[in-house]
C-alpha cells in the first residue's frame, strides 16, 4: 500500500491574486517561491520552505468574501511560534477570526478566513514542542 509521507503543499484557488498575496505575505509572513509558469498564480513558504501555499486563479467557486471564521468548515491549520502577535496582527489588518481558548483539542486556536474567504486556522506551536503529530498519538511503526 502507498504511504503518505507530509502533505507537500496547499492548493487555494484564487479570484484576486493580488489581494490574496497580499494577505499571506502581508499578514502571515510568506515569502516567493520560485515557480514554473503555469499560468495566473504564485507559490509561497516560510524561509524553510514549509508550509507550501499555491495561490492557484480559477473560475473554481471559493466561499467568498462573507465567509465566516468557521472551524467545523474544511480548512487549513498552521502551528504559529508567536500567537499573540498573530492575534495583533489579524486586528491590525481586519482579518475576521474567532478563538476558541481552550478548545475540545486542549489548546488555543484562532480560526480566520483569507480574503477568498477559505477558512485557515491557528494553533500555538508550543503546544506540540517537538512532536510533529498530536500530543496524546503515537504513531506506530509499519
Amino acid at each position: 500500500m502507498a504511504r503518505l509521507t507530509r502533505i507537500q503543499h496547499e492548493g487555494i484557488p484564487v479570484k484576486d491574486l493580488d489581494r490574496s498575496r497580499a494577505f499571506y505575505e502581508g499578514v502571515l509572513g510568506l515569502k516567493t517561491l520560485p515557480r514554473p509558469a503555469f499560468g495566473p498564480g504564485v507559490w509561497l513558504a516560510d524561509a524553510s520552505g514549509v508550509p507550501q501555499i499555491h495561490l492557484i486563479v480559477s473560475q473554481a467557486p471559493v466561499p467568498g468574501v462573507d465567509a465566516r471564521p468557521d472551524p467545523t468548515a474544511r480548512h487549513t491549520a498552521f502551528l504559529v511560534e508567536d500567537y499573540e502577535g498573530l492575534k495583533q496582527r489579524f486586528a491590525q489588518h481586519g482579518v475576521r477570526y474567532t478563538e476558541a481558548t481552550n478548545s475540545p483539542a486542549g489548546v488555543a486556536q484562532l480560526t480566520a478566513v483569507d480574503p477568498d474567504g477559505h477558512v485557515l486556522e491557528f494553533q500555538p506551536a508550543a503546544h506540540y514542542g517537538d512532536a510533529i503529530y498530536t500530543p496524546g498519538f503515537e504513531p506506530q511503526e509499519d
